[in-house]
Order: C-alpha cells, then structure tokens, then sequence
C-alpha cells in the first residue's frame, strides 16, 4: 500500500545547516537563465531508431541534437573506445572555429551589423555543441561505471533495480562518500534506511524535481570542495580544527612560561641571536602532531572550515553550459519544473499561512492527484538521488576537462543575484587550484 510523502528536502539545507550559516538557493539555480526551446529530446529508456538519429540507442533520457553530439554519440554507440579521441578532435575544431572568429573581427568594420548577427548565430551552435559535447561526456562516464541512466518519469514507470554500489564506490573518493551517505539519508529520511525495498511512496513531480536538481548540485559541490581537500592534503597545508588550535597556543603559552627571568636573560645578553629562543620552534614532536591532526580531518570538517564566501563559490556551477546541461537533465527526466510549479501553486492556493498548513495543502494535493506525481519504491528513491550526485561529479569533471583543454570555450557564468549559487561572489581566482590562477572558469 502507498503512502502519501510530504515533501522532506530542500537544496539549501544540504549545505547552508550542517556547512554554513548562509542560505544557499541550490533549488533555483539551475533554471537561473532563459530556456531555449526545442533543445531537450526525451526518449524512454532503450528506445529509438538509430537510423533516423545517429545518437538513438543511447541509455539517456535526453539525445544530442547538434551535429557534434550527434557524432559522438554515434560513436560512442559503436565505438566507444574512440570516444575520447573523438572529444578532443570536436574540441580543437571549436578552438579553430573561435580563433577564426576572432581574426575576421577585426578584418573591417563594413557590414557590422550583418556581421555581428552571424557570429552570433554561430557562438550559439557553438554553445549547443559544447553541451552535446559536455553530454555526451557524462553518458559516457556512465555507461564506464556500468549504469544505464533513468529514463524519462511518469507515473506508470517501472525501474529495473541495478547495483547502487556503481554508483558510489565508483564515482567518488572514499572521503567524499561518507558526505554522499548523509545526503542520501538526508533526503530519504530515518525510514529510507530501514524500510523495505519494495515499500512505494507517492510523491509529487515537483517534489522530485527539485531532490534530483539539489543532488545535481550537491554532487557538482561535493566534487570541488573534494578536490581542494586532496590538494591542501598533498601540500600539507589543511587547517587544523579548532580544537587542535587551542591545544597549539596553549603549547605556546606553555613555553613562553618556561623562559628564564628577564634578569637571566640580561645577564647573558650575547646569547640575544636566538640560541635561548629554540623552545619558539617548531620541535620535531610539534610538528609531527600538527602533520597527524591534519592528517585525520575529514573532508566534512574541511568544509565546515569554509567561510561564507569560500561556501558559495564552491557550490556554484561555474559556466553557462554547465547550467544548461544541468537543467537539460533536469527537464529530460521530469518535464518542464515551471509548469510542475504552476500547476502545484494552483492545486495549493494562496490560503496557506503556516509551514504545518502548506504541507497539509501539498499532501492534499499529492494524495487527490491535483498535481502530477511519481510513485517510487524506496530503491528507486535511492537510485534516483545517488544518480544525480554522480551526475554532478560528472558534470565537473566534464567542465573540468573541458577548460583545461582550453580556457577559451566555456562560458563563465555572469556576476550578479540571478545566477547559480555564489556567482555574484565571484573573483578572478575562483578555481579549485589554491590560489594558482587557471583559465576563465574554475578548473
């Protein structure tokens, strides 16, 4: 017997109540720019003629629709071991066609706005093609760790039960996967971990949406702040907790007791060149308690190390492809989240004034199907979070590739409080390299 779930998530809790202080509107930010319509193709799962589309046969719920994606899917589909040659070839071309775009910029200024008209119709395939790119890239890491993605939701979909351990040992780092485990839980609640499998929850399509698209962003964010963690670890510099810091000024203290007398020191004034202020060193056993301290920081204390500035740009998508091909999945899997929130604002009205009368009014809503729905089996609730985790890990690692193949083609997201989390924080050095530079956009 179903039951009806109250929504039990939002995106800002995953990361501003166990990491923060400051709200972060994860939910949001993907649906931060224009849509462009016509760009999300929908299949069920293993469905499609790949005679009338080369990228058909794919295990995605959405197809490349530029000719590059339609390319690399095609050989991904046939020959997957060209795959990653087949990237790089896509990727030089596009380096080519921006350098040739920029010489003939500043060839004349006759016909400019002509001119200007037909770059910008060639920037935009460009853009598309790097999505299919970026796309096709993740179907690939995919389809690498064994796991066919969801298919597009409805309520009568049925999901086939698949090895969840694919999804995590081999996606993340041993010290991000504990972080992914209290995500899990987080949004499954107490009783995901000790319910049945088979045990169904209805829910609304809204609701859903909006757990994929935070977990998207939770696994984007977890993978960054992952990869400043092992960086800091490999160059000895994590910050000690602060615990570990009062213990380090108190040694200090401690020793500056332990000086001789100022009329001591007086006395032997020759000795002034620092001999008598070695206890002032780093000792040996000082610094090998240090090194073991931050040897044993996890990654989680790590991240509640962050300031608030630090937390928000870490959790933001840092290109405009990104975010495009972040919604794109979004609106693959669950159809347009504008209308899902439409049609749930009209089945809940404007009379709800308390938290306690809202959830009332979304249960009503969910139980009399005025809205539409998805009714899941717990594993599949758990499939459905940790593949949008991978997802996001992903997608960073695809963006990462990207512009340290060159830092012309992506996007940087622009400054201001409509884009995704963090990117009116940005600054010319917001990248996971500790201070080192880098490209346009994060690496």
């Amino acid at each position: 017997m179903s039951r009806v779930a109250a929504p039990s998530f939002t995106a800002s809790r995953a990361l501003s109540a166990r990491y923060g202080g400051e709200k972060i509107n994860t939910k949001c930010s993907l649906r931060a720019y224009p849509r462009r319509s016509g760009r999300i193709t929908a299949r069920a799962e293993g469905f499609g003629d790949a005679r009338e589309n080369p990228a058909a046969g794919l295990k995605a719920p959405s197809t490349p629709e530029s000719p590059r994606g339609q390319q690399l899917a095609y050989i991904l589909r046939t020959s997957p071991e060209m795959f990653e040659s087949a990237v790089d070839s896509q990727l030089d071309a596009l380096v080519r066609e921006i350098e040739e775009e920029g010489a003939r910029a500043g060839e004349s200024s006759e016909q400019l706005v002509l001119y200007k008209r037909i770059a910008d119709v060639r920037a935009l395939e460009r853009r598309n093609g790097l999505e299919d790119i970026m796309y096709t890239s993740i179907i690939q890491k995919f389809l690498s760790v064994g796991v066919d993605m969801l298919p597009p939701l409805d309520e009568t979909t049925m999901l086939k039960g698949i090895d969840l351990n694919r999804l995590t040992d081999g996606v993340h780092s041993k010290e991000a996967l504990e972080m992914v485990r209290e995500h899990l839980m987080a949004v499954l609640g107490g009783a995901g971990e000790n319910a049945y499998s088979s045990q169904l929850v209805r829910m609304s399509k809204l609701q859903a949406a909006q757990v994929y698209a935070a977990s998207i962003m939770f696994g984007y964010f977890i993978t960054r702040a992952d990869k400043r963690f092992q960086l800091d670890r490999a160059m000895g510099t994590l910050p000690l907790d602060p615990m570990e810091s009062a213990k380090a000024l108190e040694r200090l203290f401690n020793s500056a007791s332990a000086m001789d007398s100022i009329d001591e020191a007086d006395a032997a004034p020759e000795n002034f060149g620092g001999a008598d202020f070695d206890m002032f060193a780093d000792s040996p056993n000082a610094n090998a308690g240090a090194s073991k301290s931050r040897s044993k920081m996890t990654l989680k204390q790590y991240i509640q190390n962050f300031d608030q500035m630090t937390l928000a740009q870490t959790a933001r998508i840092v290109s405009m492809e990104g975010v495009m091909v972040a919604e794109r999945q979004t609106g693959a899997l669950f159809g347009s989240i504008e209308e899902l929130q439409r049609e749930m604002q009209d089945a809940v009205g404007m009379n709800a004034v308390t938290p306690e009368e809202l959830m009332d009014a979304v249960n009503d809503a969910v139980s009399s199907k005025k809205v539409q729905t998805l009714t899941l089996a717990y594993a599949s609730q758990r499939r459905l979070v940790l593949e949008a985790v991978a997802f996001g890990n992903f997608l960073r690692q695809s963006e990462t590739y990207i512009d340290g193949y060159n830092a012309k083609l992506l996007t940087p997201t622009p400054k201001g409080p409509t884009g995704p989390p963090g990117a009116s924080l940005r600054n010319p050095d917001d990248d996971d390299d500790g201070g080192n530079g880098g490209g346009n956009v994060p690496a």
